[in-house]
């Protein structure tokens, strides 16, 4: 029932409303409900029960058109509230499952609340000011050095997530609020002592800042208090009423700018003293942990301000190389230590540079950000002392530092480099790396200078992409903050980086290139306009987005093959009909010079590619092999190229046809498929047949061998082969705890892709990229799909009627088609090609275009030939309007690209535009084909464009948001990687959080989603797999030592017979490297690392729910770094020069070390498990060699 009620203050908000209404409603037995704000004093109320609505009305509420008085008079806010029954009649639907499925949530979860106490446990208390500073120690005590002061009077709160500070306005100074995650929070929370009532947190990363400032009615109502305090006898002028604006801020001004981006360390000072204790006393689980401390609090003997003129000055005058100077502001800017401290140690590591070199000078300073990374009353003070950081860089290369620093990436992978990055967030700049990157065309071409170059990324202070905020302004952050970075650069050291330019997968992940200037070989001055000089010529480009995207093509991650003459490049015209071009992004090459690249990329692969995604001179797209052509031949067509650049004559690749991918489906293709008919059986079938595997994996050492291996996690360390040995020698991999964690975490991440995102694998399916048929062969409506199996080596050819053909996002019912898979005559050239989807040049329209706009410049498309998923019917595919790109009247400049890289990154609305419509598909009968839905689908066309077009989507068309969303769009509980692998408790007090409420209402969808996502418990999923695990025989040997024992045996040989193997060369080389991997691919690489277990099956768990896009792409690449550092190990475990025996007792060795417990060198990080397994499969190996060559 819908309940109206009339006379509430104009200022309220719907947080306060449902704060005022609860005890209300309370005293009814009335828990779950939902109440708006509207205009005019008027606010809804939406109960699910209607008989305890009516207990309201009966109550408080006023007869519509009769004025006889309520029984009782509700007051709220000081002022009488009419109450009446709403005319709405029925109210929202999905209104109404969403507080039945909450209020069935809340009555479940009773048993498992944490018990209210009998008076609500005060959360919010006043303080007087707050510090942002550093802990440092005096003596052996730790004390807070106060750097900057804010004296105003406010609250702190203790809410659901977060630490929350309010500060009214006060003067001239506008509201401010400042949020701390807890999560963020590094040990415990300090409480002073009643002679300095104080709250101390250390963060790991910088605050979030908002200022508000006041709406028309908080001015107006200011001015009637004046007047009346006064007693002016004026009339005060009428203000229109207007919403408050919450506004994200860089700074508390410019004293606190360079004290609040690098000290993590925060104070409270409490107005009453008697607040301690009351503090001290709440027990909710999501605060961290509130220790009583005697805190001292000094100011510093300097200013910040001035400690960083010194510091700057002073490592501008050192004589060492930038590399050095990097690591020297890393330590600083990241907040690590001060800067006094830091420019005390610049003579020390000047002295230790001149003894061993930059390359483990640099390494050295890395390995002390990593050791001091937090100071506080819980760390060992001495850590801390300037004698003590000396003594440790001085005494590196004895403690193994020498032999751990193995650049294993320089051999192993030759296109790729060391690139130092940036993260410019909302408060600070934060330094990371050097990380090994692949090499782009830039990079290529100037080597010898490549740490010029800097990886720049606008993130949020979590390391996420800064996205919209539901009524928070985020212009200041990228109006002001970002654009003064990128338009005016930074210093590092004794070099100033500019803006230089960013590929088209970069600006979506808001990154790009800043440089500094040069001087090449041959005394040529280089910076950031002349080095885009040099790429082609841009003149008679207008549009600042294509232009971005042309220069964007230097800056993408190539593989370089080979060098072409321009006599062997043909351009040829595009086949066009009706005003569309079949052939875009798609040229030909011929037997011979694709024999030529196949010399120098896929050179392990089995299956040679005969589809090359490329980027070649000013051109870009798809190439195809022609068996007819002789000689070397490139066939480009028009529309191929994009700009002129004469010397880049190297075909660079950015990806090939090698294997066939294999299709899982998503939300948006399944939404289609059951708007299209599809029934949900099978996608429940499909779905459930992956979760039985997941859970007999889990079960089974046999099965859990396959699934690693089939999913390509932990392959590169052996450990599929490593877990089948075991079970030949009945030795169980799940009694090992590392082991039994690495499957576990492997199985929960597939299941929550799942859950999640509903990415349900299709056997009958394959993802493959799109190409033309040169020969004309195909008819409209016909594909063409031959397929090499990669572990058979089968070639197959797709033929069959009415197969469904899609490309992903999908959002429009047309952008899945069906069409005839055929085969062509054996005569045919195209029986040359293999693992890609041949499209024909026939028709009035092409096909690629149909499927949500798609193209053959490097496509990838989406066949499904399971006849249970066959759409019923086709509908027409959308055709939109092609729409032009944004265009000057002069040639393209410098501001104009950073103008367009900043205005992307704020109005970029494509995850807005796809969720929303998620949403509304699930709630409108018509699905899909509702015409809110499909006005959506043209916007996120318009959104997916913007990056080449420089047009944003018109988000004045969105439909209106109703702030409910469907379960399966509901985030999940936060995975935790500790002693076991959990999954959070959610579990909540029964008292609302003050000041918090959920944006979002959740019901339970009807829909196929709905049905998917409910039809996986991940919490009795884990509960089962983690039970059947308790019931090993806990009094079995230790795995690891039973396989030690049994491959000594089998050598006759003892430890002691071994060679020794020096810990630094091996495993503290691995661990090293291992841990720089956690680093680089934590979002906070600045401040935290991601697990062990991540880095070694090649997955970033992320903090809720499925891995986001990022840290899908992000996990590729850690897989790829993973197994260059595991073939580098090997190698230097197994030293093969010298000889198979020497081998094998290496390695038997390596694993030994596997056996100790402590390593002095090492002590206090947190023990490496992994390098043990990776020693034991290289042993077992070289145990099998033997045994086939010699007897024992």
């Amino acid at each position: 029932m819908e309940v109206f009620c009339l006379g509430l203050p104009e200022q309220t908000t719907d947080a306060h409303l449902k704060k005022s209404f609860l005890p209300v409603l309370n005293s009814l037995s009335i828990y779950t409900f939902h109440c708006r704000k509207m205009n005019k004093g008027l606010a809804t109320l939406t109960i699910g029960d209607a008989q305890k609505a009516q207990k309201l009305l009966d109550r408080y509420g006023s007869m519509q058109g009769k004025r006889r008085p309520p029984k009782q008079q509700l007051k709220l806010f000081g002022r009488p509230v009419t109450v009446t029954k709403s005319r709405n009649n029925p109210p929202d639907e999905f209104l109404l499952r969403s507080l039945e499925e909450e209020e069935a949530a809340r009555i479940q979860r009773i048993p498992r609340l944490i018990p209210s106490t009998a008076t609500k446990s005060q959360k919010s208390f006043a303080i007087s000011s707050f510090s942002c500073g550093l802990w440092d120690y005096m003596g052996q005590h730790a004390v807070f050095v106060d750097y900057f002061r804010y004296s105003r009077h406010g609250t702190i709160l203790f809410g659901k997530s977060s630490l929350n500070i309010s500060m009214p306005a006060y003067g001239t100074f506008p509201e401010l609020e400042i949020e701390y995650d807890y999560s963020s929070i590094h040990g415990s929370i300090y409480l002073g002592k009643p002679f300095n009532p104080t709250v101390t947190i250390s963060l790991a990363i910088a605050p979030r800042l908002y200022e508000i400032t006041p709406s028309a009615d908080d001015i107006y109502d200011a001015a009637m208090l004046a007047i009346q305090m006064n007693d002016l006898k004026v009339a005060v002028p009428t203000i229109p009423t207007k919403k408050r604006v919450k506004s994200r801020i860089d700074s508390l001004g410019k004293a606190s700018d360079a004290v609040a981006a690098t000290c993590f360390t925060y104070q409270f000072v409490l107005n009453y003293t008697a607040d301690l204790q009351l503090i001290l006393a709440l027990k909710e689980r999501q605060i961290p942990k509130l220790v009583s401390w005697k805190t001292s609090t000094i100011p510093p003997p300097v200013t910040y301000c001035e400690q960083l003129v010194l510091f700057v000055t002073s490592l501008a005058h050192q004589e060492i190389p930038y590399q050095l100077k990097y690591q020297l502001q890393m330590l600083v800017w990241n907040g690590i230590l001060s800067p006094d401290k830091v420019n005390h140690l610049i003579s020390t590591v000047v002295q230790f540079y001149r003894r061993v070199g930059v390359d483990l000078a640099v390494h050295c300073i890395q390995n002390l950000a990593k050791k001091v990374q937090y100071a506080g009353p819980e760390a060992d003070q001495a850590d801390f002392e300037l004698g003590m950081l000396a003594k440790f860089i001085l005494g590196f290369a004895d403690t193994g530092g020498q032999e751990a620093y193995l650049p294993y990436t320089r051999t192993s992978h030759p296109n790729g480099t060391w690139i130092h990055r940036a993260t410019v967030t909302p408060l600070g700049i934060y330094l990371t790396g050097p990380y090994w990157e692949s090499k782009n065309r830039i990079l290529r071409r100037y080597p010898d200078h490549t740490d010029y170059f800097m990886r720049v990324e606008f993130m949020e202070e979590t390391g996420d992409p800064i996205r919209f905020e539901q009524d928070v302004s985020l212009d200041h952050i990228f109006k002001q903050r970002f654009r003064t970075v990128l338009i005016n650069g930074f210093f590092v050291g004794d070099r100033h980086f500019e803006f230089l330019g960013f590929s088209h997968s970069s600006l979506r992940s808001q990154s790009c290139w800043f440089m500094a200037a040069f001087t090449t070989e041959t005394g040529e001055p280089l910076d950031a306009r002349s080095i885009i000089r040099t790429l082609g010529d841009f003149s008679h480009i207008r549009s600042p987005a294509k232009c971005a995207a042309r220069i964007g093509q230097a800056l993408s991650e190539t593989v370089p093959s080979v060098d072409v003459d321009l006599g062997v490049v043909e351009l040829v015209d595009d086949i066009e009909r009706n005003s569309r071009v079949f052939s875009d992004g798609v040229g030909t090459v011929s037997q011979s010079l694709i024999e030529k690249i196949w010399e120098k990329y896929a050179v392990r692969a089995k299956i040679k590619p005969t589809v090359i995604q490329i980027r070649f001179a000013g051109a870009k797209g798809m190439i195809s092999l022609d068996t007819t052509r002789s000689g070397d031949v490139l066939m480009l067509r028009k529309s191929m190229r994009k700009f002129e650049a004469p010397d880049a004559f190297n075909i660079e690749i950015c990806g090939s046809g090698i294997r066939p991918l294999p299709l899982r489906l998503n939300r948006q293709l399944i939404k289609i498929l059951e708007d299209l008919g599809v029934s949900e059986q099978p996608l429940l079938d499909l779905q459930q047949e992956e979760v039985d595997e997941l859970r007999e994996t889990a079960q089974s050492p046999i099965l859990a061998a396959n699934f690693l291996e089939k999913a390509n996690l932990a392959t590169s360390a052996m450990i599929p082969t490593l877990v089948r040995t075991l079970v030949r020698l009945q030795l169980n991999f799940l009694n090992d705890q590392f082991l039994r964690h690495m499957i576990e975490l492997s199985v929960l991440v597939k299941l929550r892709e799942l859950k999640y995102r509903a990415r349900i694998y299709v056997p009958q399916g394959f993802t493959l990229h799109g190409i033309m048929d040169e020969t004309g062969f195909l008819r409209e409506g016909e594909v063409y799909c031959p397929i090499i199996d990669d572990t058979t080596g089968r070639r197959k050819v797709l033929v069959g009627a009415n197969v469904a053909i899609t490309r992903s996002p999908a959002l429009h019912p047309g952008d899945i088609q069906l069409v005839n898979a055929v085969n062509v005559p054996d005569e045919s050239p195209l029986n040359g090609l293999h693992n890609c989807v041949v499209f024909s040049q026939r028709g009035s329209r092409d096909l690629p275009s149909k499927l949500s706009g798609g193209d053959l410049d490097g496509d990838l498309y989406n066949i499904i030939y399971d006849e249970r998923l066959k759409p019923k019917r086709v509908v027409e595919a959308a055709d939109y309007p092609r729409v032009e790109a944004i265009s000057l009247d002069r040639p393209v400049e410098r501001p104009d690209i950073i103008h367009h890289f900043l205005t992307f990154m704020q109005q970029d609305q494509l995850g807005r535009i796809a969720t929303l419509h998620q949403s509304i598909a699930d709630q409108k009968k018509q699905g899909t084909f509702d015409q809110e839905c499909l006005t959506l689908a043209e916007l996120h066309s318009t959104a997916v464009d913007y990056s080449k077009t420089g047009i944003p989507a018109d988000i004045s068309r969105l439909p209106k948001n109703k702030r409910l969303r469907p379960d399966f769009m509901a985030t999940g509980p936060r995975v935790e990687i500790a002693e076991t692998i959990a999954l959070a408790d959610s579990t909540v007090s029964l008292d609302e959080e003050e000041g918090e409420t959920s944006f979002y209402r959740y019901y339970k969808s009807k829909k196929v989603l709905g049905l998917l996502y409910r039809a996986i418990d991940e919490q009795a999923f884990m509960k089962e797999l983690q039970n059947s695990t308790k019931n090993l025989n806990q009094t079995s040997p230790a795995v690891f030592e039973s396989l030690c024992s049994y491959i000594l045996k089998k050598c006759k040989l003892t430890l002691s017979a071994t060679i020794p193997v020096p810990r630094t060369l091996t495993h503290i080389s691995y661990e090293d490297n291992l841990i720089n991997l956690m680093y680089q691919y934590s979002p906070t690489p600045w401040a935290s690392t991601i697990t062990e277990l991540e880095v070694f099956i090649g997955n970033i768990v992320g903090k809720t729910h499925g891995q986001t896009k990022r840290q899908r792409e992000a996990s590729m690449n850690m897989r790829a770094d993973y197994e260059r550092l595991v073939e580098f190990i090997v190698s230097q475990i197994r030293n093969k020069e010298a000889g198979r025996q020497e081998a094998l007792e290496r390695s038997i060795a390596c694993m030994a070390l596997g056996l100790e417990d402590d390593d002095p060198v090492r002590r206090g990080r947190s023990p490496v498990m992994s390098f043990r397994w990776i020693a034991a499969s290289v042993c077992l190996q070289e145990v099998e060699r033997l045994q086939k060559s010699t007897r024992f």
